[in-house]
């Protein structure tokens, strides 16, 4: 049964839903840590102590996901070198075994209690992955864009963390039967497509690259790529590769990232003739609670009226739908106005229309059919 976002089921169930969650998507070393810690936290004890004060947490504030980073984060910083032995990202080896899984949950307790006065700042933030496997659902729908208005692209996205995803376009982007981006771009996602949104024609030009979040994540920092690296799972090697693809396509493409709160962000864009305005997120709505979704989902309103044929707005979402917490997410997108293929398939301005489905690190993408949605439902 899914969750809502603003669910408060209790310590011991958060860490339930993120054992099936890691366990769903290829983690058995944060399956097992997640296990063992639903397990140790249904009764008294150092770790329920030590969390005492997060016991309220929302479902969609992730503190599974932060406690595990958290952890991770002290590893990467030779702060824990018990722990470091069984995670593969600073050379260790995840365990096999009962004997060991036993292990590696009692050195991560340890760890955890060892340094419990740097956790309000290690907990303090949603986690931060900015995965670029996530590129790959934006790259399609930028080619949407591109096909349906013919016009230069300025790109925002809230919630941005490092906004590594702004580079989207700048992605090489493989599946069989073809591939899009740069041949030269130092971030590869192959077999990302399962079908595609369409023969793409051209590249989409992008003019502009903005991204807003509540506490930005400078990537060209020794800082900042320590902590987006800490919320990798520390046995899916991939994902680092990734991650390090990312920031040095970072490097070449500059992209604008500013401290703002997403709604005040949205509050402030105008779209502008001769270009499309592309208001992107993913992986950013469980974390607003329910007036903020409504406030945002208001100033889409707002931006919306100002569309034209000149200047038009597309918002595009890679979220749970509704506000479940789930396994997947939908990449759906709303346009102002209608583009002449939507109006000529009798799609209304404004509609939800999903284009293809995702899962939580972003691939591969699997591209369906353009179906419309029943309305956004904040």
């Amino acid at each position: 049964m899914s969750t809502s976002y603003d669910d408060a089921p209790g310590l011991a169930a958060l860490f339930a839903r993120q054992a099936h969650a890691a366990e769903a998507h290829g983690s058995s070393l944060y399956s097992d840590l997640c296990r063992a810690a639903s397990l140790d936290l249904a009764g008294p004890g150092r770790l329920a102590d030590l969390l005492a004060s997060w016991r309220d947490a929302r479902a969609g504030d992730m503190l599974a996901l932060r406690v595990l980073g958290a952890a991770h984060r002290l590893v990467l910083e030779r702060r824990a070198p018990a722990l470091a032995l069984w995670f593969p990202s600073v050379g260790g080896r995840a365990p096999v075994d009962a004997a060991g899984r036993d292990a590696c949950f009692a050195a991560w307790v340890d760890t955890l209690v060892a340094h419990g006065d740097r956790l309000p700042e290690l907990l303090a933030s949603p986690p931060q992955t900015n995965d670029p496997g996530r590129a790959a659902s934006l790259a399609g729908v930028l080619h949407l864009v591109d096909d349906a208005w013919h016009l230069p692209i300025r790109l925002h996205e809230l919630g941005t963390s490092a906004g590594l995803n702004l580079r989207a376009d700048e992605v090489r982007i493989t599946w069989a039967g073809g591939a899009i981006g740069p041949s030269d771009s130092p971030l590869v996602l192959r077999d990302a497509w399962i079908g595609g949104p369409m023969p793409p024609r051209h590249d989409p030009t992008v003019i502009e690259r903005v991204g807003c979040d509540l506490e930005p994540v400078d990537v060209s920092t020794t800082d900042g790529r320590l902590h987006l690296t800490s919320f990798v799972w520390p046995d899916q090697s991939e994902r680092f590769e990734r991650l390090r693809a990312a920031f040095a396509l970072a490097d070449r493409v500059p992209a604008q990232v500013v401290r703002q709160d997403l709604v005040e962000h949205l509050r402030s864009l105008r779209p502008t003739p001769g270009t499309v305005l592309v208001v992107w997120h993913s992986s950013t709505w469980m974390y607003l609670d329910a007036a903020q979704r409504a406030d945002a989902s208001a100033a889409f309103d707002s931006l919306a009226a100002l569309a034209t044929d000149e200047a038009p707005v597309v918002h595009v979402a890679r979220e749970f739908r509704g506000d479940r917490l789930d396994t997947g997410f939908a990449v759906v997108t709303r346009w102002w106005p209608a583009p002449p293929s939507h109006r000529a398939a009798g799609i209304a301005a404004g509609s939800e229309v999903q284009h293809a489905d995702s899962p939580a690190h972003g691939l591969p993408v699997t591209w369906m059919p353009a179906r419309v949605l029943e309305p956004y439902d904040v």
